[in-house]
């Protein structure tokens, strides 16, 4: 059934997926013969969402796209597409890939592609039914703006499947002048230094931690060196997502989701903060308009 169903596939176009360099087509909008099946694909809300400024979610417009990279192979039957697009208001941009084929009533979508991870890929080839490219990867100690190292993927272009190669160090990608560097984390080490609401606080991106280091005098009766303020995730695409918390003296600390973006030298999460009682520890309500629905770091500079 299996050899079936894949000589079916494979007469539906993938015949055309030799072996050779693919066609590549760059822009701020799709681009190509897949046009008008990518700009369904990435603004039906079905498959790839947006947040907006309430973090309420829904499909993505087209304004929110920065850069289509879209491969075709050599016969134009198959096309393999990669998106930047920034899925929430803040600066934080992701990263989605589709496959598409192009069938007797067009191009239509033949599904999204999981498990790629990195930046690119600046090329790419259609071998044998496979598509095969390298994206640059982060490293042991890179910071998300520079990543020093690269990651060969193979696609199945039949099931969808993806392979991934070992990361090695060597990318090309320039490194900005100005970006921050991780060096490899030592024994000990918290994180870097970042200014909160006239605290401060250590950022450990690897960890997925903040924590606060020298609590600014009026939060002490809650917080003190070590707490943590922040647990989560810091993705390579410079979105973070995850648990933050809200202190008074005497509870427990009582956590909500937030979701934001890092970028630069600034980290900005947002959620539905909750509120207490002020006589007791009791949670009476969440609001968007909290003094804690929007929480912003500032990377410390001594020079």
């Amino acid at each position: 059934m299996r050899t079936i169903l894949i000589a079916c596939l494979l007469g539906m176009g993938l015949t055309g997926a030799a072996a050779g360099p693919a066609r590549l087509e760059k822009g701020a909008v799709p681009a190509g013969p897949s046009r008008a099946a990518v700009e369904r694909w990435f603004s039906a809300g079905r498959e790839l969402t947006c947040f907006d400024q309430n973090l309420d979610e829904g499909p993505c417009d087209m304004s929110r796209a920065i850069k289509f990279s879209t491969f075709y192979d050599a016969g134009e039957n198959n096309a393999l597409v990669f998106v930047l697009y920034s899925a929430s208001v803040s600066n934080a941009v992701s990263h989605a890939v589709g496959q598409f084929r192009r069938s007797d009533d067009g191009w239509v979508l033949v599904r999204n592609i999981r498990g790629v991870w990195g930046e690119g890929p600046d090329s790419l080839s259609f071998d044998g039914g496979r598509a095969v490219f390298t994206m640059a990867a982060l490293m042991p100690g890179d910071a998300r703006c520079c990543l020093s190292g690269t990651q060969r993927y193979e696609v199945d272009l039949v099931t969808g499947a993806v392979k991934e190669g070992p990361k090695l160090p060597g990318s090309t990608k320039a490194q900005p002048a100005s970006s921050k560097q991780l060096a490899p984390r030592p024994e000990g080490y918290q994180g870097v230094t970042y200014y909160h609401n006239g605290s401060d606080v250590l950022v450990d991106e690897r960890a997925g931690v903040i924590r606060y280091d020298f609590p600014k005098a009026s939060i002490r009766k809650a917080v003190s060196k070590g707490t943590v303020l922040f647990r989560g995730a810091f993705a390579t695409d410079g979105s973070v997502s995850g648990m933050a918390y809200v202190f008074k003296a005497g509870c427990e600390p009582a956590p909500y989701r937030v979701m934001g973006w890092s970028k630069g030298s600034t980290i900005e999460l947002r959620g539905l903060a909750p509120h207490r009682d002020p006589n007791s520890c009791a949670i009476v309500a969440s609001s968007k308009r909290s003094a804690h629905s929007t929480l912003r770091f500032e990377e410390f500079s001594d020079f």
